[in-house]
């Protein structure tokens, strides 16, 4: 069975959702760009007759063991999802590649968990490589049930190392979520959700040699996803900016992700600071296992990542956060002068609600206010920025050790030397309300997108409101968007709050700023 979620399809998806909310005023579908229904775009969209009668075959496998290839979209980074059951023929040689991918199945005898690992991937792994992925968490097994103390850890809102727990669990989050907009989730139903999840889904990830029963559900990453080089390029005389009991603020470096990804545990924002800036101790002098996250920064974008030594700190940011009481400072490169002044767009929000997946990959804005504030509530998230000032910054790639390279607009009249390259502009930019990529979406419908962004660059001065006349183009523009495989030019370049300074180093562009130079064209 191969999921229909493709790129064009949850694209189409979510302009069908915004139209039927135009039109009608509530939302017939429950945000369609995210569930990824098969049979809900196999009806709508598909045009073969296998996929409009909603049938599909499942190719048999080995001792009669089916398996089912989920593809996944690759601009969102997801896993493809290979199900099998040990003892079946290979199923993943055909897709043993650089990218990400998930292998599911079933074990059918009890044994030590590497032998079992090694027997899922037929041959591809040897032990030696089995206990590899089980060490760097690569490895998820589903349990029948939770200690009692893995559960009191979940729950346990005054617990230290609640956080920690919850990280070992990627499929089932805290009742204590915060939505982006800061407010707090009802209670009632977070718990009944919460609850649910308990009953399906029970993959914990093992990070050591474990004994695994016949019939265990588990979870393999074979390529899992490393970050040694950014991680490894962290020091405490560079990347430390700011540590007092309770707090600590670090220079992340670019392609750092903040939270630890399902096939690596270890190489993320918390576990790199916790092994190349720390050890850490609490206000009462104990060792941490590792720093908690107290706000996320994208996996491209460098700078001032927040981490807390326990939940109080976290409790206490999040409340700062809320109260609209933090100060956010950033850098921002682009080939256009950006406006500078208050910036303000709508988000569409269950595009960018907490913990959903699929649809498309970059966040849409609206200049369009909403019509009216059950509406807003509903569906919009406000998103404001402001733009300090722009300058005009000279980047060159052989001073400051970095492979970008200015275009040459212009040559000489021999053709080969460069006489004048590509003009880039550094933005300071203030933000008051924190979104899920929002300096890169505004200053995309801005016209202005960020260099290296090639997920915004291809939507650049498109927003929702050109849905009526602008939607073939919206098409192909999206088709175009990847995800960034290299540092783009947005930097987390400062941060304040509860009487906490810090500032990020100087930028992988650096910061050469043409004081003699001048903005023209703000205001286009």
């Amino acid at each position: 069975m191969i999921r229909c979620c493709t790129k064009g399809l949850q694209w189409k998806a979510l302009i069908l959702h915004i139209l039927m909310v135009r039109l009608q005023g509530f939302s017939l579908l429950s945000s369609p760009a995210r569930d990824c229904s098969r049979m809900h775009f196999q009806q709508l969209f598909s045009s073969t007759p296998e996929a409009t009668s909603g049938s599909s075959t499942k190719p048999q496998v080995g001792d009669g063991d089916s398996y089912s290839l989920q593809q996944e979209g690759d601009e969102q980074q997801e896993p493809t999802t290979i199900t099998t059951t040990i003892g079946a023929d290979e199923p993943t040689s055909a897709f043993r590649r650089t990218q990400t991918y998930c292998v599911k199945a079933v074990t059918r005898r009890a044994g030590p968990l590497n032998e079992a690992v090694a027997q899922i991937l037929n041959s591809t792994a040897s032990l030696e490589e089995a206990n590899e992925l089980i060490a760097i968490g690569a490895v998820w097994a589903r349990m029948d049930a939770l200690t009692e103390e893995e559960m009191l850890a979940l729950y346990d809102e005054e617990d230290d190392k609640a956080s920690s727990s919850r990280a070992m669990y990627a499929d089932l989050q805290g009742i204590y979520n915060k939505n982006y907009d800061g407010s707090a989730n009802d209670e009632d139903a977070d718990l009944d959700r919460y609850l649910k999840q308990l009953e399906t889904q029970r993959f914990k990830r093992v990070l050591s040699p474990s004994w695994m029963e016949a019939g265990t559900d588990v979870r393999i990453y074979p390529n899992p996803r490393r970050f040694t080089e950014a991680c490894d390029s962290m020091t405490r005389e560079h990347n430390l900016l700011y540590e007092d009991t309770t707090f600590v603020v670090v220079d992340k470096p670019p392609m750092l992700p903040t939270q630890a990804d399902s096939s690596n545990y270890y190489e993320c924002c918390p576990g790199c600071v916790q092994d190349k800036i720390g050890p850490f101790e609490d206000i009462l002098g104990r060792e941490i296992s590792r720093p908690l996250l107290c706000h996320r920064v994208d996996s491209c974008v460098g700078g001032c990542v927040v981490l807390s030594k326990d939940r109080n700190g976290q409790k206490v940011f999040h409340d700062l956060q809320r109260q609209r009481k933090l100060r956010k400072m950033y850098l921002a490169v682009t080939t256009k002068p950006v406006p500078t002044g208050m910036h303000l767009h709508w988000m569409w929000s269950p595009q960018s609600a907490r913990g959903n997946t699929g649809g498309p990959p970059c966040q849409l804005v609206s200049l369009t206010p909403p019509e009216s504030r059950r509406k807003a509530r509903m569906f919009w998230n406000r998103c404001t920025l402001e733009v300090v000032k722009c300058e005009p910054i000279e980047i060159d790639g052989d001073v400051d050790g970095h492979d970008y390279r200015p275009a040459v607009t212009a040559t000489n009249d021999d053709g080969k030397q460069p006489q004048h390259k590509q003009q880039h502009y550094q933005s300071t930019i203030r933000l008051v309300t924190g979104r899920k990529h929002q300096v890169r979406a505004q200053l995309s419908a801005l016209g202005c997108p960020i260099i290296r962004d090639t997920l915004y660059e291809p939507m650049a001065g498109l927003t929702l409101d050109s849905l009526d006349t602008d939607e073939e183009l919206m098409d192909m523009a999206m088709a175009q968007t990847r995800v960034p495989t290299k540092p783009i030019g947005l930097q987390a370049h400062g941060i304040l709050f509860a009487g906490v300074k810090a500032r990020a180093n100087t930028p992988w562009w650096g910061n050469r700023i043409m004081k003699d130079a001048v903005v023209v064209n703000q205001e286009d």
